[in-house]
């Protein structure tokens, strides 16, 4: 093995998007990723592209793993699965400095607002839920005795807490749990986090004390859209972000009040001559995207083609997105987010609306007499995008990879 620091990731390596938060820290270590018990849950081996994969039911316990392992640092994508917390523990123990990294934006209004849709959502939790069931039943036993052996060592007073937290956890949702447990030992030592908005939620879910130690970093899956322009040959067209709202039983959306969404939001953009240029969320199915294929002036993206097509856009459109951060903060794209959820007037999009660069839509047809006035929109948006980016990305200057790369290159917490 080289001669480079090992650094264990723990969190869904299924997910492109995480594994290239660590690209400008690619070269500088040997990256281990874990979170399954088996090879049967891996279903993306991009991974490969930056190091090795682990999985729980190859060792005897967590101190195995780590012997074995050797880690300068570990960082949790997440620490809510017992076997995430009796990893945290044994790290403890054993002094290995361990944060907690974000994944994702988190925001204070919707996290706090829509906590019973995310609890009755199993979906969302079914990489999280500490009774998960593994796919295959020998690797899932291999996978329980892992985690009894790793009680049975945990000193005190780290295995009296886990008796703790499991006692809770067994008979509650994970956001329950984190407000019945309050001790600073389900936490990881710091936190890096991508803008102080975003760690309201943590602050608040995770009783951190003023004194914890964070690092505000940016994000760095957005470095590669900082400082771009409007290219002169700016077309008329749309990017809209979809946010797979059928799958994840989000608001009241069901398949046929989506479909009618799709039809009248397809038709309006065409009657003022856009192009629609449509990214699906992973979790979307085949029927959406045949859907929105069905009509003339829309095209289906991807991740590269967003990227390409943003210089010659400057309306974007979504439902409320991690993906919007970033084209909000570009000084040449105006942002309208679309409120019209089954479920009613709810601003989901509310932390947005309110910090003045993006524009809600209740009713579809109030897009008339938007898409009529986008420039006298765009110059109500551009004045608040300067304190959007300090409050909401911290920097937005293409260098939050770096910030990260130094963090985990330091000897210091």
């Amino acid at each position: 093995m080289s001669g480079k620091s090992n650094l264990l990731v723990v969190g869904d390596y299924n997910r492109r998007e995480y594994i290239d938060m660590f690209l400008k820290s690619k070269e500088d270590f040997n990256f281990f990723f874990l979170e399954f018990s088996s090879k049967k849950e891996v279903t993306s081996y991009y991974y490969k592209t930056y190091g090795s994969a682990l999985f729980w039911s190859d060792y005897q316990n967590v101190y195995n793993l780590l012997e074995q392992i050797k880690p300068k640092k570990v960082l949790f994508l997440f620490i809510e699965s017992y076997y995430h917390v009796v990893l945290n523990l044994a790290c403890k123990s054993l002094n290995i400095p361990t944060y907690l990294i974000d994944h994702g934006v988190r925001d204070v209004n919707i996290n706090l607002r829509f906590e019973k849709s995310f609890i009755a959502q199993k979906s969302f939790t079914s990489q999280l839920d500490a009774t998960k069931k593994f796919t295959h039943l020998f690797s899932r036993i291999r996978t329980r005795l892992f985690l009894i052996r790793s009680i049975r060592l945990l000193p005190s007073p780290y295995a009296s807490f886990f008796q703790q937290y499991y006692t809770v956890r067994r008979n509650n949702h994970f956001l329950e749990t984190w407000k019945k447990v309050t001790s600073p030992l389900r936490m990881a030592e710091a936190y890096i986090s991508f803008s102080p908005k975003v760690y309201e939620v943590h602050v608040h879910y995770d009783h951190l004390p003023q004194d914890k130690k964070v690092h505000f970093i940016g994000f760095p899956g957005y470095d590669h859209l900082a400082g771009l322009k409007l290219a002169s040959n700016n077309k008329k067209q749309i990017i809209f972000l979809d946010q797979g709202l059928v799958p994840r039983r989000f608001f009241n959306w069901n398949e046929k009040n989506y479909r009618k969404f799709v039809e009248t939001f397809a038709s309006i953009c065409n009657r003022y001559g856009y192009q629609l240029l449509v990214k699906l969320h992973p979790v979307q199915p085949e029927s959406d995207k045949n859907l929105w294929t069905s009509f003339d002036n829309v095209k289906l993206i991807d991740n590269e083609e967003l990227t390409s097509h943003l210089p010659h856009t400057n309306l974007i459109i979504g439902f409320f997105s991690t993906y919007l951060l970033p084209l909000m903060a570009l000084p040449f794209t105006t942002v309208v987010t679309l409120e019209n959820h089954p479920m009613g007037k709810i601003d989901v999009s509310k932390s947005f609306i309110d910090a003045g660069v993006a524009e809600p839509v209740y009713d579809l047809e109030e897009l008339h007499s938007i898409l009529q006035n986008i420039k006298t929109l765009h110059q109500k948006q551009l004045p608040h995008k300067a304190k959007f980016i300090e409050e909401w990305m911290y920097k937005f200057d293409g260098k939050a990879g770096e910030r990260l790369r130094e963090i985990l290159l330091s000897d210091d917490l």
